[in-house]
C-alpha cells in the first residue's frame, strides 16, 4: 500500500493541460477559505481548507468587543482570523492597525513591530500610516525596558541600548516624513528622552572607569559625549569628569582649563577649594521621566497622549524646541571600540575623522 507522501508526490507530478492537479485543487478553493496544515496518518501532513465561521464585519465587531473588555489575546485572534479569511476585505487595513495596538497592549512588542512594518510595506498611502511608524518606535522603546528591567528601578540607559537606537531611528523617520502627524509631537519628546539616555549611557561607563581609577579611559568617554551628544544634559558632568580625570592624571594645565569652563558655565560643580564636585553632576537623570511620555492609543483614537499629560508636557521648558531641530539630532556610531577598551595606549589615539566639539582644550603632551 502506498503511503500518503507517495500519493502526494504522484499527484504533484500529474499534468492537466500544462497545470498540475495539485495547482488545480488549490485554485479551486474559492470564497472565504484558508489553507491550514493538519496531521494525517500518524504525523504526516495534509492540506485542508477551512471556511470562515463569521462574516468579515462579525470578526471585526467581536475583536472590538474584546478590546473593550481588555481581552487582548482574543481580540488578536479575531483580527488574525479576519485577515486570514478576508485578506483584501473592507476591514483588512484597519484590522492590521488594530493588531499593532493589540500586540502592544498584550506585551508582544516585537509582534507589534512586525505588524507595523507590514502595514508600512503594504499600505504606504494609507492616511494613518504615520501611526504604524509611531507604534514601531514605541514598541522598540518598550522592548528595551521589558523583562526583568520592568521589575527593578534600574535605568535602561545603564544596560544595552540597542532597541533604544532602533526606536530613535523610527521616531526620526516619522518626524522627517510626517512632520504634521498627530504622533509627531510625542515622537519628538521621545527622541529627546532617548538622546539624553544615550549620553547617560556613555557617562555611566565613564563613572565605572573612574571607580577603577582608569582616568584616561574616563576622560575619553567624556569627550565622546561632547562629540556626539553636545545638546544633552550630560554635558556638565562630562566637563567635570574631564577636569577630575586630568587632575588625577597629573595633567594640571589641561585640568585647569576644564575647571575654567565649569566656573563660567556650571559654578556649582566646583568647590571653594577648586576641586570638582562629581557627586553633584548627575543631572541627566532628572530631565524627563519616562512616565510623562505619551500613552499609546488605538489608531482610531487620533490622539497620542491623554489630555492630562498633554498640557503638562507642553509647559516643560526642556522640550520647547522645533521639530526640525529634534529631527536633526544625530547619534554616536554603534561601535566605539577605542573608547570601550581598557588599553590606555589605544585610548590615547582619537578615532579617525573625530573632531572634539565645543572647542575643548588640547590635551597636554606627556
Amino acid at each position: 500500500m502506498q503511503n500518503a507522501n507517495t500519493v502526494f508526490n504522484k499527484m504533484s507530478g500529474l499534468k492537466l493541460a500544462g497545470v498540475s492537479v495539485l495547482t488545480v485543487a488549490v485554485m479551486g478553493l474559492t470564497g472565504c477559505q484558508s489553507l491550514k496544515s493538519n496531521k494525517l496518518f500518524g504525523g504526516k501532513n495534509e492540506i485542508k481548507a477551512e471556511k470562515a465561521e463569521k462574516s468579515e464585519q462579525a470578526y471585526y465587531q467581536e475583536a472590538k468587543a474584546n478590546f473593550d473588555k481588555g481581552n487582548y489575546s482574543k481580540a488578536i485572534a479575531n483580527l488574525n482570523d479576519l485577515r486570514t479569511f478576508y485578506p483584501v476585505g473592507d476591514y483588512s487595513e484597519q484590522a492590521l492597525l488594530d493588531l499593532m495596538y493589540g500586540y502592544f497592549q498584550h506585551g508582544d512588542y516585537q509582534d507589534a513591530v512586525a505588524s507595523a512594518e507590514k502595514f508600512i510595506q503594504l499600505y504606504p498611502t494609507n492616511p494613518q500610516v504615520s501611526y504604524a511608524y509611531y507604534v514601531r518606535g514605541v514598541a522598540n522603546m518598550q522592548t528595551a525596558s521589558n523583562g526583568i528591567m520592568k521589575y527593578t528601578k534600574l535605568n535602561p540607559a545603564h544596560r544595552d541600548v540597542g532597541y533604544y537606537r532602533l526606536a530613535f531611528s523610527n521616531f526620526q523617520e516619522l518626524i522627517t516624513k510626517y512632520p504634521n502627524s498627530p504622533y509627531a509631537p510625542d515622537s519628538a519628546l521621545r527622541m529627546r528622552y532617548l538622546y539624553n539616555q544615550f549620553a547617560e549611557n556613555e557617562m555611566e561607563v565613564a563613572r565605572w572607569y573612574i571607580k577603577r581609577k582608569a582616568y584616561l579611559a574616563s576622560a575619553n568617554r567624556a569627550k565622546w559625549v561632547f562629540q556626539y551628544y553636545p545638546q544633552s544634559l550630560a554635558v556638565p558632568e562630562a566637563i567635570a569628569t574631564l577636569a577630575y580625570s586630568y587632575d588625577k592624571l597629573g595633567m594640571s594645565d589641561t585640568a585647569t582649563q576644564y575647571k575654567q569652563l565649569l566656573k563660567i558655565n556650571y559654578p556649582n560643580l566646583l568647590a571653594n577649594n577648586g576641586l570638582v564636585r562629581l557627586e553633584n553632576t548627575r543631572t541627566a537623570n532628572d530631565w524627563l521621566n519616562k512616565a510623562t511620555l505619551g500613552l499609546l492609543g488605538k489608531s482610531t483614537d487620533n490622539v497620542v497622549v491623554n489630555q492630562a499629560t498633554t498640557s503638562d508636557i507642553a509647559t516643560k521648558p526642556q522640550i520647547v524646541q522645533s521639530m526640525q531641530s529634534v529631527a536633526n539630532l544625530r547619534l554616536a556610531p554603534e561601535e566605539n571600540t577605542e573608547a570601550k577598551t581598557d588599553d590606555n595606549e589605544s585610548l590615547l589615539r582619537k578615532p579617525k575623522n573625530l573632531n572634539i566639539g565645543l572647542d575643548l582644550p588640547q590635551d597636554e603632551q606627556h
